[in-house]
């Protein structure tokens, strides 16, 4: 599974900013749950541990999560509810660390194109394995059609993602 961090609100001027900026985690830790992804989300549960009003707190809590976003795939923002002060340190962090930051909204894109990606890469590095021409020859370097194909497929099945694209 890949590590994803989730970069999203907390702080809230009022309990009702603060409720839906706390579910608003959820859904997105659940949604990535949900799309195989291990997410980190340490400001529902660090929160839960030191205190955000107190500056040195909230500090080593900013601190921790950073050094659990540095070791994640890649960062999940969710902007819904706009971009805080503690998400644009966490984006920049990412961004210095050269870790891909992706919008909530476009996860589905995002997973859909790394998996298509992981398909045409096993297709390209295995494709002369599915070649019925002559072992002899050597090969040109040409991309063959049919191998490529097959090759595809074979990916397909092998990590059990959806047809053939190409």
């Amino acid at each position: 599974m890949r590590r994803v961090y989730i970069c999203s609100p907390y702080r809230a001027e009022n309990d009702a900013e603060l409720d839906r900026n706390i579910n608003y985690a959820r859904e997105l830790t659940r949604q990535a749950i949900e799309s195989g992804l291990a997410p980190i989300t340490p400001h529902l549960y660090m929160t839960q541990c030191l205190d955000e009003g107190e500056p040195w707190e909230r500090e080593l809590g900013m601190a921790a999560g950073e050094a659990l976003l540095k070791g994640c795939d890649f960062v999940l923002a969710g902007i819904r509810h706009g971009i805080s002060e503690g998400m644009r340190a966490e984006i920049k962090v990412a961004e210095m660390a050269g870790i891909e930051v992706v919008n909530a909204d476009k996860l589905h894109y995002k997973l859909e194109h790394d998996r298509k990606r992981k398909l045409e890469e096993y297709a390209d590095l295995h494709l002369c394995e599915y070649c019925e021409g002559d072992r002899l020859h050597s090969c040109t370097g040409y991309k063959c059609k049919e191998p490529y194909k097959r090759a595809y497929e074979q990916a397909r099945k092998q990590y059990g993602i959806g047809g053939f694209e190409k």
